[in-house]
């Protein structure tokens, strides 16, 4: 044993191009998750033709995301994932340990939960279109987008209490420190309530969606019309995020059971591999996917991308020209001064204080116009 704890001690546990590679992937898809996830917001509230339901709630799972995004990082090096060694120990560890789980807890649901919301909204669009403002108002859905939240952050409240950074042989670890049956009870209610339940209801949903959209092309043959074509491609877009988040949390799940039935696993991964796929590039990957999915797939969105991006241009382009004209009419200004005070003194002794007044007024209010008129052609 004395043999072996040696040449752990003397042989890197693992090579540094191991750790390398997923420093660049989790580095890579963070940007990513932080630079789509704001545009999709940004985007959703500039343009008035987003600002629909579904696109709200599209806005919610990129405000969990961003929330998911943030707080991998921390947690990703409290476990000493980035270097050998570890730079956040003791209880700022604990507290990120804590912060970590509980935010990835929160967003995993509150995406669940919107996702859901999606599927039930289009489901009663496109089956009962008539009754769809009587089933769910404004205000219902805004309570809706409330429990997205209140839920999840109420059922996350067990990682703030029993959650704790764990040191077995030369690992560190993130875990729940509340008996093994009690971890397993916590793991297999949540795999069934925000995993199982939610998978089965959303397939129910969009198979009835799909087969209702078929009845109706069928009906109407060649002559369907355009706000069915439009339906159908909705569904595709929302059918492919659906796809990509359960594919990406899917991991997690098997991470979670593993780490249930095998623990030892974990313990003979010296680079801990398992650890870094499982528990956080797959889960990353669906913070950075639904930009990808909306803005390839969704035409409205591309589009409002677009003009949002000629936006940020004109901005740039008016920041960078702004200041050369503003120091070109001060010079002009200075070079006018001496003119305008050389004139004010040979009429001052043939002019009233009243009439000076006027003139004055008049110069002034001339400049505004001039400016104005500047800003107005720098903003075509």
């Amino acid at each position: 044993m004395n043999n072996s704890s040696t040449i752990q001690i003397q042989n890197p546990p693992c090579s540094h191009t191991v750790s390398s590679l997923f420093i660049a992937i989790m580095t890579s898809i963070s940007v990513a998750a932080i630079i789509g996830n704001v545009l999709v917001t940004v985007v959703c509230l500039k343009t008035p033709s987003l600002r629909t339901i579904t696109n709200y709630y599209i806005v919610n799972m990129a405000v969990s995301d961003l929330l998911c995004a943030c707080f991998n990082w921390p947690l990703y090096a409290t476990e000493g994932m980035l270097t050998r060694t570890k730079f956040i120990t003791g209880s700022l560890a604990s507290a990120v340990c804590k912060l970590g789980m509980y935010s990835r807890g929160v967003s995993q649901v509150v995406s669940v939960l919107s996702l859901v919301l999606i599927a039930v909204d289009r489901y009663i669009a496109i089956v009962f279109p008539l009754k769809s403002a009587l089933l769910v108002g404004k205000n219902k859905r805004v309570m809706l987008l409330f429990i997205t939240w209140f839920v999840p952050v109420v059922c996350g409240i067990p990682y703030i209490v029993y959650t704790d950074t764990v040191k077995v042989e030369n690992h560190t670890f993130c875990r729940t420190l509340w008996g093994a049956l009690a971890n397993m009870i916590f793991n297999v209610a949540g795999f069934v309530v925000f995993y199982c339940t939610p998978l089965i209801l959303m397939a129910i949903l969009y198979i009835h969606i799909v087969k209702t959209l078929r009845k109706r092309k069928e009906m109407q043959g060649s002559a369907s019309n355009k706000r069915e074509q439009q339906h159908r491609k909705i569904t595709k877009i929302l059918i492919s995020i659906v796809v990509a988040f359960f594919i990406c949390w899917t991991p997690l799940c098997v991470y979670l059971s593993l780490k249930m039935f095998h623990p030892d696993l974990f313990l003979e991964d010296e680079c801990k591999t398992l650890v870094a796929l499982f528990f956080y590039v797959f889960p990353s990957l669906s913070t950075a996917i639904n930009p990808i999915i909306l803005f390839s797939l969704s035409t409205n969105f591309r589009q409002a991308l677009e003009s949002l991006g000629l936006q940020l241009c004109r901005f740039f382009q008016c920041c960078s020209i702004l200041p050369s004209r503003i120091g070109s009419s001060r010079s002009t200004q200075i070079t006018q001064a001496p003119e305008d005070t050389l004139d004010a003194a040979n009429t001052e002794n043939h002019r009233a204080n009243g009439k000076r007044i006027v003139l004055q007024k008049f110069h002034r209010s001339s400049r505004r116009v001039s400016n104005l008129a500047f800003v107005n052609s720098m903003e075509m």
